[in-house]
C-alpha cells in the first residue's frame, strides 16, 4: 500500500514539475522575445527544459515504483537524498518552510530502506549492508 501511494505521489509530482517546466519555457521565451531580449529568453527556455527533464524523471520513477523495479527504488533514494540536501541548504539560508520538504524526504528515505520494501524491490540486499557479511 505504501509503495502504491509513493508511486502515485511521484507520478503526480512528475506531472506538476513537467507542467511547470513547460510553463517556464513558454512564458520566458514568449515574454523575453516580445521584449527583444534573446539571451534571457534562451536562458528561460533552457531552465524550463531542465525542469521538464526532472518532471519526466519523476514520471519514470513513479512508474518504476508502481511496477516494482529495483532501479526505481534506487533513483527514488537518490532523488530523496538530493531533496534532503536541498532542504538543508534552504534551511541554512533561512527558509523555514523547507522543513516540510526535509521531513517528507527523510520519511521517504526511511520507508525505502524498510526490509519489506527492499524485499518488494528485488530481495533483502540493501544498497549498503548494515552488518559485515562473513564468507564460509
Amino acid at each position: 500500500m505504501g509503495i502504491a501511494i509513493l508511486a502515485v505521489l511521484e507520478i503526480l509530482g512528475g506531472l506538476l514539475i513537467l507542467l511547470l517546466g513547460l510553463a517556464v519555457a513558454a512564458i520566458s521565451g514568449t515574454l523575453f522575445s516580445a521584449l527583444g531580449l534573446a539571451v534571457p529568453a534562451g536562458i528561460g527556455i533552457a531552465a524550463g527544459g531542465v525542469v521538464v527533464i526532472f518532471g519526466l524523471l519523476g514520471l519514470l520513477v513513479g512508474w518504476g515504483l508502481w511496477t516494482g523495479r529495483r532501479w526505481a527504488r534506487i533513483l527514488a533514494i537518490i532523488l530523496s537524498g538530493l531533496g534532503v540536501l536541498a532542504s538543508l541548504a534552504a534551511l541554512v539560508l533561512g527558509s523555514i518552510p523547507s522543513i516540510v520538504g526535509l521531513v517528507i524526504d527523510v520519511s521517504i528515505l526511511w520507508y525505502l530502506f524498510r526490509p519489506n520494501v527492499r524485499a518488494f524491490f528485488g530481495g533483502n540486499t540493501p544498497l549498503m549492508p548494515l552488518q559485515p557479511t562473513s564468507s564460509p
